[in-house]
């Protein structure tokens, strides 16, 4: 019994059981999502795609768009990163196996170290194939990413509450409202401001950057939320109008603010990005009114990857398959309506 004591396990392994524990779910997950060998060829084949397009984009782009376009991709995978660890700590901490370990402060740094670690490293491989020179900078936004979230986490959630709530709630909550939106337009446009000095193509790049960084972190979604909606009676639109407020004070502000100190070419670089965004948002409540969130994210990713193929190789289909898209799921999740009633 002596070595199974918490002391004696954190002395052997230096990451600590949480991780561990989580290491071997994913592996598994892992595993028996690409089961078959069909499964492992697709997903091999899509990787090798993303990175041939990723590659193809950087390099056709001047030093000063992609240096931008890497520091941004890293700071959004660092936040997206932090979040999924932080939901992690919150789920160990209220409802799992190692509630013990989870509640203590130096686990729970060793857990975050460990898994962002692996984070950093999958980022900076991914961005030596895109782009091997900007590999540093894309590590800094990452690192500074991570930094924010976890800012962010420590303001809206203490940890003597972090097992009684949920990471970023409150975040993700102010995030829907259109004030939310305007600071993020509002940042936006002073950075256009201070980079009036350089080239119209800088700038623009600086737009969709941020644009794409701003609309991703205002499309926060709560799955738990939409569920409930969806049995309380609420309509799909309205549960898609209620969480895109702050996208909506965002292009409100930003596109305007765009096309007067960049030009009308910005503008809809902007405007392109907030229809995608705004598609994806759609995408992902569709889905959680039909499935628990791990496989509705994994089917929204599928969906999206299909939509860019058919975006890439004929672009004409793609209103009719996303129409034939956004209606089969709406047509689906119907059924779950009125559930409380």
């Amino acid at each position: 019994m002596g070595r199974w004591s918490a002391g004696s396990e954190k002395a052997r392994n230096g990451t600590g059981r949480l991780f561990r524990q989580d290491r071997r779910i994913a592996w598994n997950v892992t595993r028996a999502t690409f089961a078959n060998w069909h499964d492992r060829a697709i997903a091999a084949f899509l990787l090798l795609a993303a990175l041939a397009i990723a590659q193809a984009w950087f390099a056709e782009r001047p030093p000063i768009v992609a240096a931008w376009a890497a520091l941004a991709v890293g700071a959004l995978s660092g936040v997206g990163a932090e979040r999924l660890v932080a939901a992690r700590l919150v789920f160990h901490a209220s409802d799992g196996l190692l509630a013990a370990d989870a509640l203590d402060a130096v686990q729970r740094r060793r857990y975050r170290v460990a898994w962002h670690g692996i984070g950093l490293g999958v980022f900076v491989a991914v961005m030596l194939v895109a782009r091997a020179s900007l590999s540093p900078l894309g590590g800094v936004g990452y690192i500074a990413g991570v930094l924010v979230a976890g800012a962010a986490g420590s303001l809206t959630m203490p940890e003597r509450v972090a097992g009684m709530s949920r990471p970023g709630w409150t975040v993700r909550a102010w995030s829907h409202r259109p004030a939310a939106g305007g600071v993020a337009a509002a940042i936006l446009l002073l950075s256009l401001l201070a980079a009036r000095t350089l080239g119209i193509e800088a700038r623009m790049g600086i737009v969709g950057a941020e644009v794409l960084l701003f609309s991703l972190l205002l499309a926060g979604i709560d799955d738990a939320v939409v569920r409930f909606m969806t049995f309380a009676g609420y309509g799909v639109w309205r549960i898609v109008a209620r969480h895109a407020r702050g996208l909506a004070g965002l292009f409100a502000v930003a596109l305007p603010g765009c096309w007067a100190m960049v030009g009308p070419v910005a503008a809809g670089i902007g405007a392109a990005i907030g229809v995608a965004v705004l598609l994806l948002v759609t995408l992902r409540i569709l889905a959680y009114r039909l499935h628990a969130r791990r496989f509705a994210d994994v089917l929204v990713s599928l969906l999206a990857g299909l939509l860019l193929a058919v975006a890439y190789s004929l672009p004409v289909a793609l209103p009719v398959i996303v129409v034939a898209m956004l209606w089969q799921l709406h047509r689906r999740g119907r059924a779950r309506m009125w559930l409380l009633a």
